[in-house]
C-alpha cells in the first residue's frame, strides 16, 4: 500500500518568537489509507502554537477530496490565528486537482521552498496576505485559464505547479498481469506507451514468469485473482538478481491485506480496490523513477512478515538463510549473520510478542556493494536495550555473562552478546523493539 511519510523542522522567518515557521516535509500518497497520517502531521505541527506552516509537497505523489479538505480546514486554522501556511513544491498531477477544486483560488502556492520562506517574509512586513497570492504576481509555472475578464477575453494566470519530469521512463519496461482484457488494461496501455515504455499484458502466472525471464522488466503490475497464493512475488523477490524489480499488487474490494497475513513475501507496494486510475499512475511512475536510482545503490531488497507461530519462525529462518547465501561469498561470514538473524527473530517471537500468534515480526534484508543490513522488528512494548547494549562493549562481557549463568541460574544474557559479535554493528531503536544489524561484505 502507498504510504505516506513526513519530517518536521523549524525556520526562523524573524527574530521573533512570531517569525517561527513549521516546515512540514511530506513523502508519499495522500489517499484513503494515509489521511490519518496526513490529519495527525498536521495536527502536531499546528499544536505547536506557530503561525506559520510550509508544506513541502515536493514528495507528494497523490491526494484525494479527504486530503484537500484537511487543507482547507488547516488553512482556516492559521488564519484565525493571523497567521499563513502555505504549499511549495506542487506536482501538476497533484494539483490539478486542487485547481478544479478551486483551492488555488485562495490556499497559497508556491514554486518552491525558498519562495515558500520569502513569502512568509512578506507577511510578515504587510507585503501579503493568508490567502493565495493575487494574479500575476505568481512565480511562473502552470498557466491557466481563471474566467473571462470584463472585456469577455480570457483571462490568464500562472499557478506555480511543477511539471514532473519523465525522461527516466522512456526506456521502462512494464509487465501487466491480469484476468483479462478490459477498459482499465486498455488504460494502462495508453498511459505506458505515451511515456514511450516497453508495455507488455499477460493473464497466467506461469506465462507471466517465462516471460519475466525473457525481458527483465522494471516494473510488474499483478492482480491478486492472477496470483492469489503469491506465487509471482515470491519467485521475483527470493531471487538476487529479480528482487530489485517493483512490484505492484492490486487486491479486489475491501480486502484485509493486512489482517490476512500470516506469512508473507512482501511486494514494493499494494492497491486495494477501489481506487483511483490517477493514484495507480502515480505509483507506478513514481517507483520507475525510483528504480534505476535503488539498482545503483543496492543489489538485493527482500521484504517478508509473518505471524509469531512455530511453523512462520522456521520458514523465516530458511528464508533468512537463502537470502545470505545468495549474497555472501565467504561461508563463515554467512553462518555468522544467519546466527545473529535467528536470534533476533527469536528474540522477537519470545521477548518482543511474547509468543502471541496474533502479533506479527517484520524483517527486511538490504544488502548493497558494501554490506548486508538486517531490520527486525516485533509488537512488543521494548525494553531498556541501552543498558544492554552498554554491556556487549566490556572485555569481560562474556565472562561475566557465563557467571550470571553458572552462579544466578540465568537462562539467558548472550542474546545481544551473540549477534554483537556476529555482526559488525547492531542498534535498537523506537522503544527497543526495532533492531537493525550490519554485516560488512
Amino acid at each position: 500500500m502507498p504510504k505516506l511519510f513526513s519530517r518536521t523542522s523549524t525556520w526562523e522567518a524573524s527574530e521573533s518568537d512570531e517569525g517561527t515557521t513549521t516546515e512540514l516535509k511530506l513523502e508519499g500518497f495522500i489517499d484513503a489509507a494515509n489521511y490519518l497520517t496526513f490529519e495527525k502531521s498536521l495536527e502536531n505541527a499546528y499544536r505547536d502554537g506557530h503561525r506559520f506552516l510550509i508544506l513541502d509537497f515536493t514528495a507528494v505523489h497523490y491526494i484525494n477530496s479527504t486530503g484537500i479538505s484537511a487543507l482547507i480546514r488547516y488553512f482556516e486554522s492559521y488564519r484565525l490565528r493571523k497567521g499563513a501556511l502555505c504549499l511549495a513544491n506542487v506536482a501538476k498531477s497533484v494539483g490539478l486537482s486542487m485547481h478544479l477544486l478551486g483551492v488555488t483560488s485562495f490556499l497559497p502556492f508556491v514554486k518552491d521552498m525558498t519562495a515558500a520562506r520569502a513569502y512568509i517574509t512578506d507577511f510578515l512586513e504587510g507585503k501579503a496576505t493568508a490567502e493565495a497570492l493575487p494574479p500575476g504576481e505568481e512565480a511562473p509555472g502552470w498557466e491557466v485559464s481563471d474566467g473571462l475578464s470584463a472585456e469577455g477575453e480570457p483571462r490568464a494566470r500562472f499557478i506555480p505547479l511543477r511539471r514532473r519530469q519523465v525522461r527516466s521512463l522512456k526506456k521502462a519496461k512494464v509487465l501487466v498481469i491480469t484476468p483479462s482484457i478490459s477498459r482499465f488494461t486498455r488504460v494502462l496501455r495508453l498511459r505506458f506507451n505515451s511515456l514511450n515504455g516497453d508495455y507488455h499484458l499477460l493473464h497466467d502466472i506461469q506465462e507471466a514468469l517465462q516471460r519475466y525471464e525473457e525481458m527483465s522488466p522494471d516494473l510488474v503490475v499483478v492482480d491478486e485473482r492472477c496470483d492469489p497464493k503469491g506465487e509471482f512475488v515470491n519467485r521475483v523477490k527470493i531471487q538476487k538478481g529479480r528482487s530489485l524489480t517493483s512490484v505492484i499488487k492490486t487486491y479486489s474490494t475491501h480486502r484485509d491485506v493486512h489482517g490476512e497475513l500470516d506469512f508473507k513475501i512482501w511486494e514494493n507496494d499494494y492497491l486495494v480496490e477501489p481506487f483511483e486510475v490517477l493514484e495507480l499512475f502515480s505509483l507506478t511512475e513514481a517507483e520507475l523513477c525510483r528504480v534505476p536510482k535503488d539498482k545503483k545503490v543496492f543489489v538485493q531488497q527482500v521484504h517478508f512478515e509473518f505471524k509469531t507461530r512455530t511453523e512462520n519462525i522456521e520458514r523465516a529462518y530458511k528464508l533468512s538463510d537463502l537470502i545470505l547465501r545468495q549474497s555472501i561469498a565467504i561461508q563463515e561470514d554467512a553462518t555468522a549473520l544467519y546466527a545473529a538473524v535467528k536470534e533476533a527473530i527469536d528474540n522477537a517471537a519470545v521477548h518482543g510478542n511474547r509468543k502471541e500468534s496474533s502479533r506479527t515480526i517484520d524483517v527486511n534484508f538490504l544488502v548493497d556493494k558494501k554490506k548486508i543490513t538486517v531490520i527486525v522488528e516485533d509488537q512488543g512494548a521494548g525494553f531498556d536495550y541501552e543498558y544492554f547494549l552498554s554491556r556487549i562493549n566490556d572485555d569481560e562481557a562474556f565472562e561475566k555473562a557465563k557467571r550470571r549463568i553458572l552462579d544466578e541460574g540465568a537462562r539467558g544474557g548472550l542474546g545481544i552478546l551473540l549477534m554483537s559479535k556476529c555482526s559488525d554493528r547492531i542498534e535498537y531503536s523506537g522503544a527497543g523493539n526495532v533492531l537493525r544489524m550490519e554485516k560488512n561484505l
